[in-house]
């Protein structure tokens, strides 16, 4: 009794090892699905009333990121001297491409004070939910006078036929396509950020009016960048 017990233990054993290896290799190799981006990689040279002027890639950027990243970035200003700042990162083979920003922001030497999620309607009708960081760092004004400069830095994750603001979810969603529908995703995330020229210039947008130019252009400009 002893032996045939012992005997379906190892069998079970063997099954269930079988299993996981089955299981392992599915998760691990790669998917049926061409990997293929959810976003145009060009910036508009105009959106609505503002002018864009492309900016090169930093060279903390290229040292941090994997060589294989696509980012591409423009300044856009209006007539009337309101800025915003656009970019476009898409990650390349190594997944470290891509990454919340609010771990590379402090090294930019920005305090995040608050956060929190802005539904956007966009010029197409469909609508998106971004993440807004509110943030702020010290900036000399003149020699010896230092003043605190605040901005709004607003962005969303998009992967192929999805977005989302959150990068929780786009983790989510990177495990539950891989391994039930076969899709890689080649994410990518979408920024727009913009000072908050109030006391900074004649005639600079407060904090509301600033956060409100900025959900203006991502409803013009986010059916433009995404597939």
């Amino acid at each position: 009794m002893f032996s045939t017990q012992s005997y379906l233990v190892r069998i079970a054993v063997v099954i269930l090892l079988g299993a996981i290896t089955v299981t392992a290799f599915r998760f691990t190799t790669s998917v049926n699905s061409v990997t293929e981006g959810g976003v145009i990689m060009e910036l508009p040279a105009t959106i609505a009333q503002f002018s864009g002027k492309e900016q090169a890639v930093s060279e903390g950027e290229k040292y941090v990121l994997p060589k294989d990243t696509v980012i591409v970035k423009k300044t856009y200003t209006d007539p009337k001297g309101d800025i915003l700042n656009a970019q476009i990162v898409l990650a390349g083979a190594e997944k470290r491409s891509i990454h919340r920003p609010e771990l590379c922001l402090p090294a930019q030497g920005w305090a995040i004070n608050r956060r929190q999620t802005i539904p956007v309607t966009l010029s197409n009708g469909r609508s998106i939910t971004v993440m807004a960081d509110f943030i702020s760092r010290p900036v000399e004004v003149r020699p010896g006078v230092t003043r605190t400069l605040e901005s709004i830095y607003c962005y969303w994750f998009v992967g192929n036929q999805v977005t989302t603001s959150s990068h929780a979810m786009r983790l989510f969603l990177t495990s539950w396509d891989r391994i039930i529908h076969r899709k890689n995703h080649r994410w990518a995330y979408i920024a727009v950020s913009a000072p908050v020229l109030e006391g900074f210039k004649q005639g600079g947008l407060d904090l509301p009016g600033t956060q409100r130019m900025i959900t203006d252009f991502i409803s013009e400009a986010a059916p433009k960048l995404m597939n």
